[in-house]
């Protein structure tokens, strides 16, 4: 089965082109010699047509390019070897057009090759044809020909192989940038980012080191390639100054370059380690964020002694910079989640997050035939406290007051801000009314104690509302409106109180009087 024309590679097209112009071309020169009756030029155009028109079908049919570019390239110069030796020396000028055309169909040795033989059977052919003075013209003229084609060749390829490296990379950078984009997790991202230097450079080890979030160690990242006893031992160094090259560039925030790990000073501690490990080189590329802090480290090792290339140097600073945008991203991912889902005051859950964790335990709780309670929390007289002592002062009672419901729970409970002075406890797992009702105390007693702020006690009690799931609500909006109206119950008759919603009704299961 053929392929269309225009899903075709360009070299196919090329020697399709050229072949089929070649028939066309070469056709009428075939009709005039059979019409002339010339014998021996009909025989050197039949050959030549047939020959190139061959090679055109067989492209057409197969594809396969590199064997009818060769047999294209012999059957040229045979037939222009066949007509030179039938018609004589007037037709060595089109020597010149296969020598060239040669380093195009062929691999550059074996056109070079292809082209001394075929310049030495023409110049022997034609060598009694041609005066003293033309001749030895005519041979340098092959010889300078073959050497210019032969050097714009080797040109070619090499600007072709710079292409096709250049192509390369930016397919590997546009990969990782589909990751940054699609928000992939680093743990993905810098295994790929790894992958991508190592193929580009031989021999090459590589390692991504982050700083931590208190800016004081290096933590590894990725190290794909390197041994794990080797990961383990460098996870979680200290940044500093003399201490291999990871942790002095993370330090300096400038590239560290090490050819011979051995004798530097600042390995002297890792010297069994690397030796175990084969490392014999390194150097260290700082990844700095936009604002100027440094985020780590980029190593690159080396099991021989080695000082990288300028060229090399350039291919990690565009993976360096690719790997600072993904480790930003990650962290605005991060604090985009954090501010969507967290209370930016008491760092509890939000509202959001909330409903989340919240159907998740109902789920649960169904699947297991399990009851969970919902705890919502209201502040006594927290207004008096805005409008006496100011807001600043209503924010450190709120955060203690987080602090001390987090204390109280259990750490599969939930504990979440809705807004303004109100919490809401989900109780996963609810056992027996009597350890609700202790839980419901212990809240209590540690929210009556007084807040310390600006050298005053200060007393903020809670109204609390218990409500179960499924007993007294099926859903999740009944479940948070039940446990809702239970509060406001508890603040109707007293405050600083424990009540339940029962079955539409409302029960008092305790109540204090704060100081």
């Amino acid at each position: 089965m053929t392929v269309k024309f225009q899903h075709r590679t360009l070299e196919d097209k090329i020697l399709l082109a050229i072949t089929g112009a070649a028939t066309l071309v070469l056709s009428p020169f075939l009709v005039l010699s059979i019409l002339a009756g010339d014998i021996a030029n009909s025989l050197v155009d039949v050959v030549a047509v047939g020959g190139i028109f061959a090679i055109f079908l067989g492209v057409w049919f197969t594809s396969r390019i590199k064997l009818f570019s060769g047999i294209f390239a012999f059957v040229a110069q045979v037939t222009i070897l066949i007509g030179i030796h039938v018609k004589g020396a007037g037709l060595i000028y089109w020597v010149f057009p296969i020598i060239i055309a040669s380093f195009y169909l062929l691999p550059t040795l074996i056109a070079s090759l292809f082209n001394f033989v075929l310049i030495t059977i023409a110049c022997f052919l034609t060598f009694q044809q041609f005066d003293s003075f033309t001749f030895p013209r005519i041979i340098a003229s092959f010889v300078v020909t073959n050497l210019f084609s032969l050097i714009f060749s080797v040109f070619m390829q090499n600007k072709n192989r710079q292409l096709s490296n250049k192509d390369k990379v930016n397919q590997i950078h546009n990969n990782i940038l589909e990751l940054i984009a699609s928000s992939s997790k680093l743990s993905k991202i810098l295994p790929a980012i790894i992958n991508g230097i190592e193929n580009e450079i031989p021999n090459a080890l590589c390692s991504v080191l982050l700083v931590d979030k208190k800016g004081r160690r290096l933590l590894v990242g990725a190290a794909p390639s390197l041994p794990n006893y080797y990961n383990q031992a460098i996870d979680g160094l200290t940044i500093g100054h003399g201490i291999g090259a990871w942790a002095e560039a993370a330090f300096s925030s400038k590239r560290v370059v090490v050819p011979d790990i051995a004798s530097h000073p600042g390995w002297v501690d890792w010297t069994e380690l690397t030796q175990k490990a084969q490392l014999a080189s390194c150097w260290s590329e700082p990844i700095i964020g936009n604002n100027g802090k440094n985020l780590g480290s980029f190593v690159i090792y080396f099991r021989k002694q080695y000082s990288p290339k300028t060229e090399e140097f350039k291919l990690i600073e565009q993976f360096v910079n690719l790997t600072r945008i993904a480790i930003e991203r990650e962290k605005a991912d991060k604090l985009i989640w954090q501010q969507a889902n967290y209370d930016s005051l008491t760092y509890l859950p939000n509202r959001n997050l909330l409903y989340e964790h919240l159907a998740s335990a109902m789920t649960q709780a169904d699947r297991e035939k399990k009851e969970l309670a919902v705890a919502m929390l209201d502040l006594d007289k927290f207004k008096a406290v805005n409008d006496t002592l100011g807001h600043a002062a209503g924010d450190i009672v709120l955060v203690e007051c987080s602090k001390r419901i987090k204390g109280c729970i259990r750490k599969s409970d939930i504990a979440a801000r809705l807004g303004g002075d109100e919490f809401i406890i989900v109780l996963r797992d609810a056992i027996s009314p009597e350890d609700i009702e202790a839980l419901g105390r212990k809240l209590s007693d540690a929210l009556a104690k007084p807040y310390f702020i600006q050298d005053e006690s200060v007393y903020c009690t809670a109204s609390i509302g218990i409500a179960f799931y499924p007993s007294d609500a099926a859903d999740m909006d009944a479940l948070l409106k039940n446990a809702d109206q239970a509060m406001y119950k508890a603040k109707a008759r007293g405050r600083n109180s424990v009540h339940y919603f029962a079955s539409g009704s409302i029960q008092i299961t305790e109540e204090n009087n704060a100081p």
